[in-house]
């Protein structure tokens, strides 16, 4: 990386973040991920009183053509679960994961536990004591799975099965809830898509829900920078640009980014304050993304004009990831 480069990344770092975003200059976001909680399925499952099989005071009678006709398969699930959020964090590449075994145990001796009316002062007290900026749990919400059949006929082919979930990312420094999203994943009856047993069939449910996670965080968390330089343009407008957004916060080819510019405007009706007023002007599609893991090379998709005559005169441009 040159060093105008760096110089420049340096200098601009400390104005590009925002809650939830990740921007050049700032390390990652550290994440504690507790286990996700099976309470809904346990009671969704469990039955009538059966000799020697008992839950956790909850009887256990669910069939044997179901994923959960073993208690502990519950417990398997649960933590199935959590790992896939771990992963679908990871794979962003915008977060610092924190060791589960530590957190638990923090957890563990203070008897916290994370629900959704948890005590903000708690929240906030477990995260300042993991070193974590944001804490994440989940709730299996239900499972369900149901016999497939071979067309027109009584013959059993499989299962299609379905799961839905919740996770909820609080925000350690108030304790409030940051985000929460609703997921679900499922095999397709209409498609004939269907699984050879009941597990494999919310196996595959849960995977659904842990991509639709994936997609999800790249907008709760987005990233930001600004437009270094115009690499090309012609009589239009900007045709290539430069973005201080790269791979190590998670920027991958074919990502979209709008363009805006910031002012700063004294306030229309209150004297001696001002307020940001935000100007969209235009959107970026990322074509390469840059081996030194801060930069990528963009193509413009709307705005070239806009974008030209601004840096042109100056003004500094800032970039926002969107939803693809």
């Amino acid at each position: 990386m040159n060093t105008v480069r760096l110089i420049v990344m340096l200098a601009m770092s400390a104005s590009l973040f925002a809650q939830g975003s990740t921007s050049v200059g700032r390390e990652k976001a550290k994440i504690g991920i507790v286990p996700f909680d099976a309470v809904k399925i346990t009671s969704q499952y469990s039955g009538a009183a059966l000799p020697n099989n008992s839950n956790g005071g909850s009887s256990w009678n669910s069939s044997a053509d179901s994923p959960f006709a073993d208690p502990a398969a519950v417990t398997a699930f649960a933590e199935a679960a959590t790992q896939r959020a771990i992963e679908a964090f990871v794979k962003t590449g915008r977060f610092t994961i924190l060791d589960r075994t530590a957190m638990e145990k923090i957890m563990n001796e203070q008897n916290f536990q994370l629900t959704d009316n948890a005590d903000p002062n708690s929240v906030s007290k477990i995260g300042e004591l993991m070193g974590a900026q944001y804490l994440v749990s989940g709730q299996i919400q239900s499972v369900s799975t149901n016999p497939a059949f071979k067309s027109g006929t009584a013959e059993k082919v499989g299962y299609y099965g379905s799961v839905d979930m919740q996770v909820t990312i609080l925000d350690v420094s108030t304790g409030q809830v940051m985000q929460s999203n609703h997921f679900k994943g499922a095999t397709n009856e209409f498609l004939e898509r269907y699984e050879s047993t009941p597990e494999r069939a919310v196996q595959v449910g849960l995977d659904q829900c842990a991509d639709e996670l994936k997609k999800w965080l790249r907008t709760a968390f987005p990233v930001e920078g600004t437009v270094y330089e115009i690499l090309k343009k012609d009589k239009k407008g900007a045709v290539i640009v430069s973005i201080t957004c790269g791979r190590d916060i998670g920027v991958r080819k074919d990502d979209r980014f709008r363009v805006y510019s910031v002012k700063e405007i004294p306030h229309p009706t209150e004297e001696g304050k001002t307020f940001f007023k935000t100007t969209d002007v235009g959107i970026l599609v990322v074509k390469k993304v840059e081996a030194d893991g801060v930069f990528s090379t963009c193509e413009v998709d709307r705005g070239g004009k806009n974008i030209l005559e601004k840096m042109n005169a100056g003004e500094k441009l800032r970039v926002m990831s969107m939803k693809k």
